[in-house]
C-alpha cells in the first residue's frame, strides 16, 4: 500500500510540472506583454499621455499573437478601455474594447483605481451582457431589427485601406447610405450601390489616413426617405482600430479580393482623384508639418513611437537655463523693536540715520510694529535644471541686494549670496515640453540666503532724562507724550530685522512657453529662514531658455 501511494504521489508531482511547463511554453510572451502594459499604464497614462498608451497596449496585443495567455490579452484590452473613458471621456470606444476583453476571457477584471464612474458603469454593463461583444470578422452581423446584415465586420484595419462592405436587405430598403467618422475628421457618408441583390459601398483611404478608432454605421432606407433597417446607429455605432501595423487580414466583399493598399500621400475618396500628402507611417518619412500618424512622433525626420522618448529619443530639450528678478515680502512684527532685548533675541537693529541707536527707549514709545509683510531685499538670481520626465532638478545662483545696515558693536553685515536647490515636479508630465502654452510646476527646496527688512519705528528716548534724574520715570511712561514730558526726545528710526542666513522652501510657478525651448516664468516662492526664523514670500520673475 505504501509503495502505491508512493507512485500516486510521484505521478501527481510529475503532472503537475508537466501542466505547469505547458502553460510556460503556451504563453512565452507574458512576461515581456505585461511590462508593456505597466508602462503604458504607469508611465504614459498617469503623465495624461492617452495616445502614447493605447498605441504601446494595441501593439503589444498586436505582437502577442497566440503567444500570450487570454488572461493577459483581456486584460490589455480592458486597459485600452479605462484610456479610452477615463482618459478621453470616450465611453462608446471603452465599451468597444470592454467587449473584447471579456469575450477573450469572461473573468477578465476592472481596474477600479484609474477608472472614473462612468467607465466602471459601462464595464458592469458589458460584464452584465448588456453590450453586446463584437461580430467576428469574417461573419456577417445582424442589425437592429433582423432585416439588416452586413460583413465583413473587422475589428482592426491597417492604415490606407480602404474598407468594402456588403449589407444584405428585405425588400422594402430602396437606398442605404453608409455613414463614418476617421480618428481625426467629422462624419461623412458613402451611397452603397445595388450589386447583385446586395448594397455595397466602401470606406475610402482618407479615412484610413490616421491610426485610432474610426467609427461608421450603415441607414436603409424605403421609398419615401424613412430609415427602416440599420446596422448600428449614430448613438450605437460600430468601430474600427486603424493601426500602422497588424495581423488582420485585409477587409474585402464576400467572395472577392480585397482592394489594394493606397499608397503613401495618396488620398482616395469617392469620385476624387489623389490629392494632398499624408501623416507619416512607423519608421517612414514625416509628413507635412512633422505630421505623424497617431500615437508616433516625428523624430529627425522619420516617425517613431511616443515611447521611444523613453529610450533617450525624447524630442524635447532636457536643460533649462534662466535669469530671475525676486523681491522679498517679510512679515514683521515688534512689540519693541529698538529696546536692547529685541536686538539680543529677535536679531532687531535700529539705526537713527548711519548711527546705531544705542538709547533708552520708553515703554510708551518703544518702536513698535504691527506686523504684516513690507517690503525687504531684492535679488537677482541665475538658474539651471536638468529635466528626468516630468521630475526636475534646479540649482540658483544670486546676488541679494537692499539689505540693511550693519549694527555697531557686534552686528552682524548683510549676507548678499543667494544660493538654493529645488526638486520640481511639472505638472502637466512631459508632453509640455514638447509644445508651446502654460507649464505649471511644484517644487520644494533650501539653500543659504539672508533677508533683511526695514520699518520705520517712532521712539522716545529717555537717555536726556538722565540729568534732571527722570531716567526711570520717561523710560516707565505708558505713551509717548508722557516720556516727552519727562524729557524724552522723540526720534524717528530705521528698525532692521534680519532673517536667516539659512532657509528651506515650498512653492510653485508656472512657465508661458512662448515656443517649445523658451518662454517666460512667473515662480511663487514661501520661505521660512532660519536660525533667525520668519516668514517670507518672495515672487519672482524671469526668462528661460531650453536646450
Amino acid at each position: 500500500m505504501r509503495i502505491v501511494r508512493q507512485k500516486v504521489t510521484s505521478f501527481l508531482l510529475l503532472l503537475g510540472l508537466v501542466l505547469s511547463s505547458a502553460v510556460v511554453l503556451a504563453a512565452p510572451r507574458d512576461k515581456a506583454a505585461q511590462k508593456k502594459i505597466e508602462e503604458a499604464i504607469y508611465t504614459d497614462f498617469l503623465n495624461t499621455d492617452f495616445d502614447g498608451a493605447e498605441g504601446l497596449l494595441l501593439g503589444t496585443i498586436r505582437a502577442c499573437e497566440d503567444k500570450c495567455s487570454p488572461g493577459l490579452v483581456a486584460k490589455a484590452w480592458m486597459y485600452v478601455g479605462v484610456i479610452r473613458g477615463s482618459g478621453r471621456n470616450d465611453i462608446s470606444g471603452a465599451t468597444e474594447a470592454f467587449n473584447t476583453a471579456i469575450g477573450v476571457d469572461p473573468n477578465v477584471a476592472l481596474d477600479n483605481e484609474i477608472a472614473t464612474d462612468p467607465v466602471k458603469a459601462a464595464f458592469a454593463k458589458v460584464k452584465a451582457g448588456g453590450s453586446p461583444p463584437p461580430a467576428a470578422a469574417s461573419t456577417p452581423a445582424a442589425a437592429a431589427g433582423g432585416s439588416f446584415t452586413c460583413a465583413p465586420a473587422p475589428t482592426e484595419i491597417e492604415t490606407r485601406r480602404p474598407f468594402p462592405l456588403q449589407c444584405e436587405a428585405d425588400d422594402k430598403v430602396a437606398a442605404v447610405q453608409l455613414h463614418y467618422k476617421s480618428p481625426t475628421g467629422g462624419w461623412q457618408s458613402v451611397k452603397m450601390e445595388l450589386h447583385e441583390g446586395s448594397f455595397r459601398g466602401t470606406i475610402p483611404c482618407s479615412a484610413t489616413q490616421s491610426t485610432g478608432s474610426m467609427k461608421y454605421y450603415v441607414e436603409g432606407l424605403n421609398a419615401d426617405g424613412d430609415a427602416v433597417a440599420q446596422y448600428g446607429s449614430d448613438d450605437a455605432t460600430k468601430s474600427i482600430d486603424v493601426s500602422s501595423e497588424t495581423t488582420a487580414a485585409p477587409p474585402a466583399y464576400p467572395d472577392d479580393q480585397p482592394p489594394a493598399r493606397c499608397a503613401v500621400g495618396e488620398v482616395a475618396t469617392e469620385g476624387a482623384a489623389p490629392t494632398g500628402e499624408a501623416c507619416g507611417a512607423l519608421d517612414g518619412k514625416c509628413g507635412a508639418d512633422d505630421c505623424c500618424e497617431e500615437g508616433l512622433t516625428c523624430n529627425e525626420g522619420t516617425c517613431q513611437y511616443e515611447s521611444n522618448k523613453k529610450k533617450g529619443k525624447g524630442d524635447y530639450p532636457k536643460n533649462l537655463v534662466g535669469l530671475h528678478f525676486g523681491i522679498d515680502l517679510a512679515n514683521v512684527s515688534s512689540s519693541g523693536a529698538c529696546t536692547a532685548d529685541a536686538r539680543s533675541n529677535d536679531n532687531f537693529a535700529c539705526f537713527d540715520g548711519n548711527q546705531t541707536f544705542n538709547g533708552t527707549p520708553s515703554l510708551g514709545a518703544p518702536g513698535k510694529i504691527a506686523g504684516g509683510f513690507t517690503l525687504a531685499t531684492m535679488r537677482i538670481m541665475a538658474s539651471y535644471e536638468r529635466l528626468f520626465g516630468a521630475f526636475g532638478l534646479e540649482g540658483r545662483l544670486g546676488f541679494a541686494f537692499n539689505g540693511g545696515k550693519t549694527a555697531s558693536g557686534g552686528g552682524t553685515p548683510f549676507l548678499p549670496l543667494h544660493l538654493e536647490a529645488r526638486a520640481k515636479w511639472w505638472l502637466r508630465g512631459t508632453s509640455a515640453f514638447s509644445s508651446s502654452g502654460f507649464r505649471p510646476w511644484l517644487h520644494v527646496g533650501g539653500g543659504v540666503a539672508q533677508v533683511d527688512a526695514k520699518v520705520n519705528v517712532g521712539v522716545v528716548d529717555c537717555a536726556p532724562a538722565a540729568s534732571s534724574g527722570l531716567l526711570e520715570m520717561c523710560r516707565s511712561a505708558n505713551s509717548s507724550q508722557a516720556a516727552q514730558v519727562l524729557h524724552g526726545v522723540p526720534h524717528t528710526l530705521q528698525a532692521t530685522k534680519q532673517l536667516g542666513q539659512e532657509f528651506v522652501t515650498v512653492g510653485g510657478g508656472v512657465m508661458y512657453a512662448v515656443a517649445k525651448n523658451h518662454g517666460a516664468v512667473l515662480n511663487l516662492n514661501f520661505m521660512i529662514p532660519f536660525p533667525a526664523v520668519g516668514f517670507v514670500f518672495e515672487p519672482s520673475i524671469g526668462y528661460e531658455y531650453a536646450f
